[in-house]
Order: structure tokens, then C-alpha cells, then sequence
């Protein structure tokens, strides 16, 4: 048997390693979630958190890009037009890291926001690249006050 790359060559048969994605995982068995104040002040710092958490109980291997993990935080107003993207007008790098979850272990990434927006109600959604499919939280809501 010879070995190329990555890819196994025994007599005619070409086995490939499977790559697993956190896609294809349980939708029960990762929470991701975004953990912001429900109100602030226009102009205020608007403290950001994105939480991973492996619900389930076996050890969940992620395939997450970046040197340092990228992640997005996307802010909208009701209407959907988007106000702020903190990965807008960055570059990324584009390496794979595996970022492995034991059962009930969490993970966290960190950003503020300054709301310098006008008063109104907003949505804070959390994006996560992988080597597959991104991991998307569900839309959180933010009131700006005046």
C-alpha cells in the first residue's frame, strides 16, 4: 500500500478519508447563540458574545476557519437592511482549524459594537465560516434607545 497526499492506494482501489464537517452533526447536539443587552443608549458600546456549546454527548469535532477563528457578527434593523457586518471590508485567512468540543463544553467569541445608529429595533445575528456550510445563529433582538 502506498500513501499520496492524504489518498491510500491499495491495488485498484482509490480510499479517500472523509472529511467531517460541523454541518452534518445533530442539529441537537450544537447550540450556537448570540449574547448581547436587550437595550442600549444610541452611541453606547454594545457588548457581543457568540456561544458554542456541545449539547450532546459524544466529543464534537469542528472545521472552523482561520488562524485566529473567524467569526461575523451582523447587526440589521427590523426591516432587514443591514447596519453593521464586523467582517465587512476584512480579509480572512482561509486555514482550517479543528476546534474540538468535549459534551457540555462551551466556546465563546467576543466583539462590541458602538450603536451609532438612529433609535429603533434591530437584530444581532452571529455567522460562523466553516470548511462547510457556515453555522448561523438565530436572530436576537436589540433596542436602541434614545
Amino acid at each position: 500500500m502506498r500513501n499520496w497526499g492524504g489518498a491510500a492506494l491499495c491495488g485498484a482501489a482509490l480510499l479517500v478519508p472523509q472529511i467531517v464537517t460541523a454541518a452534518p452533526q445533530r442539529p441537537d447536539s450544537l447550540s450556537f447563540a448570540v449574547v448581547a443587552p436587550h437595550a442600549v443608549r444610541r452611541g453606547e458600546p454594545v457588548p457581543i458574545r457568540l456561544q458554542l456549546t456541545n449539547t450532546g454527548a459524544r466529543t464534537l469535532n469542528l472545521y472552523l476557519t482561520g488562524r485566529t477563528i473567524t467569526f461575523d457578527i451582523i447587526v440589521a434593523r427590523s426591516d432587514g437592511q443591514v447596519v453593521w457586518r464586523r467582517l465587512e471590508h476584512v480579509t480572512s485567512q482561509q486555514i482550517v482549524q479543528v476546534k474540538t468540543l468535549a459534551p457540555g463544553e462551551k466556546f465563546e467569541m467576543k466583539d462590541v459594537w458602538k450603536a451609532t445608529v438612529d433609535p429603533g429595533d434591530y437584530t444581532l445575528t452571529g455567522v460562523i465560516p466553516t470548511d462547510g456550510p457556515p453555522l448561523r445563529t438565530m436572530p436576537t433582538a436589540l433596542r436602541i434607545r434614545s
